[in-house]
């Protein structure tokens, strides 16, 4: 792949408005439950920060949210992970991003690590950007290293903290990286003010 290329691939996941069938309440596996079928989660239209988006409520105080199709892991390069969300009650929380690794035969890699840092929620109407970065090779850049046994991902977040809080989050972009560096574009955890 040449240096100058920016990205070899777009992997996003697809739009939250194409259904809850492709989120998992779980792993992201294909056994992990949806969020047709575990509730506690529903389409949001013309959101003023995100347009069409997925609400998501805390039913738990670990409440998880895993896109069910495989996000490739080729050789040589890195996949870079970016959600938005907000908080829109009980903004109290944390929140990190996540994935599970995925090897051959559809099994998990059990001894690779399977999130991002914690990250507070920000305040109740402010938006925040989360981003994650899984590579072969450590770097200052990277979040996660996973090494060949992992062929794949079910990439999304994490949210810890009381029952209830609801927070919206934005459709997915997920992107292959060509190196450590242009990843580094884009900062970890972003908060910006309400409008």
């Amino acid at each position: 792949m040449p240096a100058a290329v920016l990205f070899s691939a777009d992997l996003a996941p697809p739009p939250f408005h194409e259904g809850l069938w492709d989120w998992s309440c779980g792993d992201g596996t294909p056994a992990s439950p949806s969020y047709e079928e575990c509730g506690g989660a529903w389409l949001v239209s013309g959101d003023a920060d995100f347009g069409d988006c997925l609400e998501l409520e805390r039913q738990e105080p670990l409440q998880r949210l895993r896109y069910m199709g495989e996000l490739p892991l080729r050789p040589g390069a890195l996949v870079e992970l970016r959600l938005r969300l907000k908080a829109v009650s009980g903004g109290a929380g944390s929140v990190r991003a996540a994935a599970w690794p995925g090897g051959a035969g559809g099994r998990g890699v059990s001894d690779l690590p399977a999130v991002g840092r914690l990250a507070a929620l920000p305040p109740v109407g402010r938006t925040a950007e989360l981003r994650l970065v899984i590579a072969r090779a450590p770097s200052p850049f990277v979040d996660l290293v996973w090494d060949d046994r992992a062929l794949y991902a079910h990439v999304g977040l994490d949210l810890l903290g009381p029952v209830g809080g609801r927070v919206r989050v934005a459709n997915f972009a997920a992107r292959e990286v060509a190196s450590p560096a242009l990843a580094a574009k884009l900062p970890g955890f972003a908060e910006s003010r309400p409008r």
